[in-house]
This record gives structure tokens, sequence and C-alpha cells, in this order.
């Protein structure tokens, strides 16, 4: 275990510095260990509610990061990481307001610590959820990289985070494009309690750079000049082209895991080692042989700092609580403060070294195969969907409901040279259900982007897409996987404008084939918005028509906040219709009357649509007039439209392809309870997926859809009540 915990790492050469960087770096340190020290009193005097997250010792790493950044370039600090946000020039007195729960604080207290962040100066928060943040600055270290721009992409993290999946797929994804983005592991040794020897079985972190091509270093992260080389060093590189590194830094963590552990599963004489190798004492030693009178300017760097750390508590101690109705506000992002935060990320990320259009390199515009056998022979031996499969046994016809897809994000990417879309098998081979067939010839590798099978990546890169400045799809193969992505999605992309009191939001598309219908059993059958809907941030939307499938598309891409884009399968081919022009929209929120009627009210959305109409059709025969809604949008609902057609007609059926048990038709169904019993002449009945797996064989999967016989037999039980 000792020989574990040497802080010896590779050799580096001193870099050059001038009396006033050297002066300039001292204060640094002490600024952040006062800071920090002052924040652990704070939280023992219950001036901060919850936990408090100590990085003392650990000063030089977030020092030696922050110095070799410039402007438009990001970083992704963690929860010790308070440095981070004072070297960035975010106000120390706003960052205490923040620590302690007030108005004037970075999420206008509706987050703690440090899990907000600010855009403008280039730093984004981690969430609880430790190393979530590297696919997160992966997608924008590849922005960088599709725009042709020099910036550079700092990711901390600890040494426990390298356990988690997040990890290995963020660093294997940006040693495959050779991204221009930092892994910084700060090693402390222990997560929280874990210590390394139960984290992984190698001896160190850095030589897993290996396995993703990337340069790996391990360097004493208590020493300041040593973690200063090492980061000008990878700096360079990754600037220059040549990809990006794991850089290891040995450090301790002085102080328990927040300021209420006593870590009492640590030796004592560890701890007096390590306090030892101070990284303030050893900079000071650097600083004496510099000729520094070093007693004058500890006593000078002690007055400056806690003058301003003085003034930092005071006003946020002055800043006034929140009122409790702003809670409410900042679920979704405000889009003034969201133009003017793009605004000024880039202006800050070297607009004039990237290319006028934002997108460099395009290959000439290559026209799409004609027919399916065209389609097949471009594709390597064996290889075919088996939607594709399919497709060849109907005869092809155009106004698809998936052309009306692959039409909304080539118009679009035509549009907006920041839209792009990531996800597995979508460049060559066109997506595993032709979706994005035709898109990789005609916009290019650099936005048509194959990935590998790693949702938890694609869906955290398109954050970081977005936090950039860009329009990303991410595709999921098929709904179902999109669970591997939840964390993502859920965690990080729905709370941004949250975290960020409404000035940034997680502009991304989540594309997700979903459905039934189609015998894929219990892995690719999935209705699986029931995920989402209780997710504050997120929106959903359904189509069940060609031309929504475009126009609700168009208008997701274009949305500054989340959209979870749900479409079927079983339409892909099935519903035909005419696709719409390239500025049709439609609108998110706003549901459609599919057939009116004064009867009975039948909602519904997405692939049940069709069996509704048909269902429609026949109560129209037998003297019923039943008005179909078709929602479109599951979130936010469109309640009013639900409202003014049962003020008509008095009678409620819900029919989705989802589960019963918490599906979207008991919410519905319980709201209209709780506003409008009184209108009711008959109890309000749903017709749904029974509550079990989707099956497999086609009987059993017939057994429990709903179809237009189940429909009908509910309709006729409500007209009959």
């Amino acid at each position: 275990m000792a020989s574990r915990r040497r802080p010896a790492g590779t050799k580096t050469a001193e870099p050059k510095t001038s009396p006033h960087a050297d002066r300039e770096m001292y204060e640094n340190l002490c600024l952040i260990r006062e800071f920090d020290d002052r924040v652990s009193i704070l939280h023992k005097q219950g001036k901060i509610s919850g936990g408090a997250y100590s990085g003392r010792g650990q000063e030089a790493i977030q020092v030696g990061a922050c110095r070799i950044l410039r402007d438009g370039d990001m970083i992704f600090p963690l929860h010790r990481d308070l440095g981070v946000f004072l070297l960035r020039g975010i106000d120390p007195g706003i960052l205490v307001a923040q620590l302690l729960g007030r108005r004037d604080g970075l999420s206008g207290g509706r987050d703690s610590y440090l899990h907000s962040g600010d855009p403008i100066k280039g730093v984004i928060g981690a969430t609880s959820m430790l190393g979530a943040t590297l696919p997160v600055a992966t997608g924008v270290a590849l922005a960088a990289k599709i725009r042709h721009q020099p910036n550079l992409t700092i990711a901390l993290f600890g040494e426990g985070a390298s356990s988690r999946g997040d990890f290995h797929e963020a660093l294997n994804f940006a040693g495959i494009h050779k991204l221009p983005i930092l892994f910084v592991c700060e090693n402390n040794f222990y997560a929280y309690s874990t210590p390394t020897r139960l984290q992984f079985p190698v001896e160190t972190v850095a030589e897993r750079a290996a396995a993703y091509g990337m340069h790996g270093v391990r360097v004493n992260g208590n020493d300041l000049l040593r973690v200063l080389s090492v980061m000008e060093d990878a700096a360079r590189r990754a600037r220059s082209g040549e990809g990006p590194s794991l850089i290891e830094c040995l450090t301790y963590r002085i102080h328990g895991h927040s300021e209420h552990d006593p870590a009492r599963y640590r030796e004592s004489d560890e701890l007096i080692e390590w306090e030892g190798r101070d990284p303030i004492e050893l900079f000071e030693l650097h600083l004496s042989k510099r000729g520094f009178d070093i007693p004058t300017l500890r006593e000078e760097t002690q007055k400056k700092i806690r003058e301003i750390v003085d003034r930092a508590i005071a006003f946020g101690e002055e800043s006034p609580f929140p009122d409790g109705p702003e809670a409410m506000q900042a679920i979704f992002s405000d889009p003034d403060k969201v133009k003017a935060t793009a605004q000024a990320i880039a202006a800050a990320a070297h607009p004039e070294d990237a290319d006028p259009a934002g997108i460099a390199g395009t290959p000439d515009s290559v026209p799409p195969p004609d027919t399916l056998e065209d389609f097949r022979a471009e594709l390597p031996d064996g290889t075919m969907s088996w939607i594709e499969e399919e497709a060849r046994r109907r005869p092809r016809t155009a106004n698809t409901y998936i052309e009306a897809i692959r039409s909304a994000m080539d118009e679009e990417m035509e549009r907006d040279p920041n839209v792009v879309v990531l996800g597995e098998d979508i460049g060559i081979l066109g997506g595993a259900f032709g979706a994005t067939k035709g898109l990789f010839e005609k916009h290019g590798p650099e936005r048509i982007i194959d990935t590998p099978i790693s949702e938890s990546l694609i869906t955290g890169a398109a954050v970081g897409l977005g936090i950039a400045g860009m329009r990303p799809i991410a595709e999921m193969q098929f709904a179902d996987f999109v669970s591997c992505g939840f964390d993502q999605i859920v965690n990080t992309a729905a709370t941004l404008s949250y975290r960020h009191a409404g000035s940034l939001g997680a502009r991304i598309v989540v594309r997700c084939p979903a459905g039934a219908r189609i015998h894929g059993g219990l892995f690719h059958s999935q209705n699986v918005e029931s995920f989402f809907l209780s997710t504050p941030g997120l929106k959903i939307v359904a189509p069940a028509t060609v031309a929504d499938a475009k126009g609700l598309l168009k208008s997701a891409i274009r949305d500054d906040d989340p959209v979870i884009f749900l479409e079927y399968k079983y339409l892909y081919r099935r519903e035909k219709g005419e696709i719409p022009p390239a500025d049709f929209l439609v609108p998110i929120g706003s549901a459609a009357v599919r057939r009116a009627g004064g009867d009975l009210t039948i909602v519904t959305y997405g692939p049940a649509l069709g069996f509704c109409m048909e269902a429609a059709e026949t109560l129209a025969g037998e003297g019923c007039e039943a008005e179909v809604i078709d929602l479109r949008t599951l979130k936010p609902l469109d309640m009013d439209a639900i409202r003014r057609s049962l003020k008509r007609t008095g009678r409620l059926l819900i029919v989705h392809e989802d589960r019963r048990f918490c599906g979207l038709g008991a919410e519905i169904a319980a709201r209209i309870t709780e506003e409008m019993f009184d209108a009711l002449d008959a109890p309000i009945l749903r017709v749904t997926t029974a509550d079990t797996h989707y099956a497999f064989s086609p009987p059993l999967e017939d057994f429990i859809l709903p179809d237009t016989p189940k429909i009908l037999e509910a309709a006729r039980r409500l007209r009959r009540y």
C-alpha cells in the first residue's frame, strides 16, 4: 500500500516562469486554500445546508489546469475544485452565495454547492454522479474539432470515477477521434472510504491511457511546477492535433470526504506524511530558491486574500434567499438568457480561426441511392437490417414516415451548419432502419458521426456539443437502449437549465425508435415515455403522421431544451403521406384534432392513432361521432385541447401503446378527475398495453397490445353508460 501512495511521478522539466508569474501562482494557491478553509467554517457554523467538500491539499492541480486555459477553452471541475471557479474569474461573492443557497448564486438557490457553473467563463459544474461530465466534456472537445477551432477542454475527475463506464466510454471516443481534451485525474487515493487497491487492479490510472490510444502520464499533484509542466505539454499536443491525454495527479485529501466525515478509515501516520507534502509549502521552497522573502510574501498575500474572502462572505450572507415560487422557474431555459450566453461563448471561442460557416471540409453532395437494391449494393457483405428486409418484400413508395424524418434532418443540416447527428451505424450503413441513409455521403463524417456502442457517450457528448453552441441529434438504435444513456438525459441534460438559472439549455434531440408490433421482443419493442414523463426539464414528442414526423423533428432540433423524440418503427414504412415543404414546423406542445365529434372524446398518440381512427369510422356507422385527439406532444401536455373536447362530449377514452400502470393515460385521467369531474357523464376508460413485458411471439404480442377491437369495446361501454 505504501508504494502506491508515493507522489513521485513522471520526471518533467521545470517550466520557465517569471517572478510575476511565480507570485501570481502563489497567490492563487493561497486564495484557494483560504476560501476553502472559510467554507469549512461556514459549514461548521450551520450556514451551508447539505454537504461541503474540502479540496485542501489539492490546490496545485487546480492552479496548473487553469494556468494553461485560454479564452474559449472550457473546464469541467468537480466538487472539490472551488479553485477552478475562482481562477476562471467567477466572482467570489457569487460563489459564496451559491454555497449558501442564496438568490445571487450561480443557480439562484436552485442547486447546491458546485453543480452549477458559468459557461461564459468556460466553467461547467458536475452532477453528483461523479464521472458523468466526462462524456459531456468530450462533446465540447468534439465541437472544437468539428469547427477546426484551437480550443481545449479539461475534464477533472477523481480516481474513483475511473471505475465508471462513462470514464471508459469518454476516453475511448476521445482517443478514436484525437480530440483536444485533457482528462485530469485527481488521485487522492480514496473514493470516500474505498482505497485504490479496491477500486482497480492496475497500479496506476495513467497506464489505462494506452488502451485508448492516448498519451498517459503520472505526476506529483502536490508539486505545482511539475503539474504545470505536464499540463503545458499535454495542452500543446492537444491543440496541435495530437489528441487527448490522461494525466494522473497524485495528491491527498487532507479532510474527509465531506465536512461531516472524520475519515477514521485512514491511518494517522499517512495523514501526517501527506501534510508534510503541502503544495503551498512546496511552492514556497521553489520561491525561496528564486530569491523571494517568504515571510514577507506570506504576510502580504494573506492580507490581500483575506480581504477578498471577507468581502465575498459578506456579499454572500447579505444576498437574500429566493422566494418559494422561484423553485418553479428555469425548469426550461430562458430564450433571452440562452441567446446572450451563446453569443458570449461564441465570442470567446476564437471565431477568427474557425470556418465562417462553422463546418469546414464538407465533401461535395452525393445523391443517395434511388432503390433498395442500390442501397444494398453499397453495404458490406451480409449487412442488412431486418427492417430493410421487410421493406424489400413490399413496393418502395415515397413519402413514408421514415423519409419524413430523414428529410427533416437533411434540411436542418443544410439550414444550420451547427446541426450534427451522432449514433451507432448511422454513417455508411445509413442507420439500422435507414433514417440517415444518404446523409453521410452528403454531409460528411464530421456531421454524421458514427459512434461505438456507447449510449452514455452519445447522449453525454450531445449535451457537450449543445453547450458549445451546436445542435446535436443523438440517435438511439432502439428506444430500449436509451436506458444505457439514462443518467446523461435525466441528471445532466434535464437539469442543465435549472442548474444555470435558465441561461443554458441542453439543446439536444434524442431520437428513439420506439414501440412494438414488429415482433422484437423484450428489448426491441419498448415504449419508453414513462421513463421520462416525471422528469422536469425534458420535452417529449410522439408524432403519428408523416407531416408531424417532419414538422416536430424540425421544431425539436431548433429547441433550446432537451427533447425526447419518439419515432415508431411500426410506422416507418406503413405510414404514408405528403412530406411538407422545408419551412413546415409543428409547434411542440400543441395537440391536433384528427376527427371532430360530439359524442365521445378519444385521446391518443403515436401508433395507436391509426387504430383509433379505424374505431371512430366504425362508431360513426353506429351513430356515435367520436372526436379523436392526437396529442403529438406528451410533455408539455396540451390539456386545453382535451378540456375543450370533453366539455362537449362528456366521455373520455384514452388509448396508448405504453403500459397501463403509471402511463400517460393515468395522469390525464387524474387531472380531468381533479379539474372537470362535473363535466363527466361516464367513468374515464383506458385502452393500453397490458402490464407485462413486450412479448415476442405474435399471438402473445397481439394479446397485450391495444387494437381496434379493444378500442371499440371500450367506446361502446362508454356510450352505453
